[in-house]
């Protein structure tokens, strides 16, 4: 798109150079029944150039997060990806982090998918390796947002890799949080959660690559966690509800968003209500969305349901009656056999 768009200034500049006729030699953008000029003309030296505005900006980044399916990019291969080689990846990325503390993103984009990689073949996480790789996530996760003090983080039963100390500098970046959220709910690191959910809200703001209904919701899950009035948080809740109405949505794809983002929202307005059959019923939705969605993809994060297993992480908490034994819901994550202590 970018290049499409410096193509189009080049070929208006040049075809009102050439003439005739007056044609504008700058680019338009035609938004909700306006225009807005995306040249920025400079008449002292009378140079061209080219400025996107912030919300056609947000599209074009948002652009680069969907794969040519309309999914959320994934970088996945044609077969499914090797842990092995997950494993070695993410090794490598957080050896890189003491000389480089700003590849920390990506060292914690390539543990999520070790992670979910591992459910392949372990999709109860019941193995040590794969409880390994979910904590892993966890601690860069959180670390990439709250910052951390030097721990270790192991990757397999010989592999050990330690974490440098890392400063507090969250990035603009609100599904990775919503990610390192959701991971410390499901593996119930309450501490790690109550420092992600003072992660200021401006900062993830700055995200223009996501719809107003991603804020939304991350504000909703802020002031729920922090344990806000409930006429508060219902309020939000409402809010991340209008906003992700289909005819105000412009960055997700509409099956994504419903059967994807959406699910996590549905599922936490039945926890606030303490709605337990309405919970199992819109968890059982949330599975058969998941799977329909992702059917045939290789990408890791077919493998687990990471939005409603940590919703059914809270309910199970609540005494809601779930059903341990169901697709892209590791059963030991959500009955907590497998969770164990990880380094602070």
């Amino acid at each position: 798109m970018v290049d499409a768009v410096n193509d189009l200034a080049a070929y208006a500049l040049g075809a009102h150079q050439d003439g005739p006729g007056a044609l504008s030699p700058r680019v338009y953008w035609w938004h909700r029944g306006g225009l807005k000029s995306l040249t920025v003309i400079d008449d002292d030296t009378r140079n061209f150039s080219i400025a996107p505005p912030p919300d056609l900006l947000g599209l074009m980044k948002g652009l680069v997060g969907l794969d040519r399916a309309g999914r959320l990019a994934t970088r996945a291969p044609a077969e499914v990806p090797d842990a092995a080689e997950l494993t070695r990846s993410t090794a490598e990325a957080m050896a890189r982090l003491a000389d480089d503390p700003a590849g920390l993103g990506d060292a914690f984009a390539s543990a999520l998918a070790l992670a979910h990689a591992h459910c392949a073949t372990d999709p109860e996480v019941g193995d040590i390796d794969t409880w390994n790789a979910w904590a892993t996530a966890v601690q860069l996760g959180s670390a990439l947002f709250t910052g951390a003090p030097a721990q270790e983080c192991h990757l397999g039963e010989d592999l050990v890799r330690l974490l440098p100390p890392i400063p507090a500098a969250p990035p603009a970046d609100a599904r990775a949080w919503l990610d390192a959220f959701y991971l410390a709910i499901t593996c119930r690191e309450r501490g790690r959660a109550d420092r992600l959910c003072r992660v200021p809200l401006d900062v993830l703001r700055q995200d223009v690559s996501v719809d107003a209904y991603v804020l939304h919701w991350i504000d909703t899950l802020q002031a729920y966690w922090s344990r806000r009035p409930t006429d508060e948080i219902v309020e939000k809740l409402l809010a991340t509800i209008e906003a992700s109405q289909p005819e105000t949505v412009t960055h997700a794809p509409r099956d994504f968003l419903n059967r994807i983002d959406y699910q996590p929202i549905a599922l936490f307005h039945r926890l606030l209500t303490r709605d337990h059959d309405a919970f199992a019923e819109v968890l059982a939705e949330a599975v058969a969305d998941h799977g329909a969605y992702w059917h045939d993809s290789t990408a890791p994060r077919a493998r687990a349901a990471l939005g409603p297993l940590a919703m059914a992480s809270l309910a199970y908490d609540f005494d809601f009656p779930v059903p341990e034994k169901q697709p892209y819901l590791p059963t030991y994550l959500l009955n907590r056999e497998r969770v164990e202590t990880i380094p602070a």
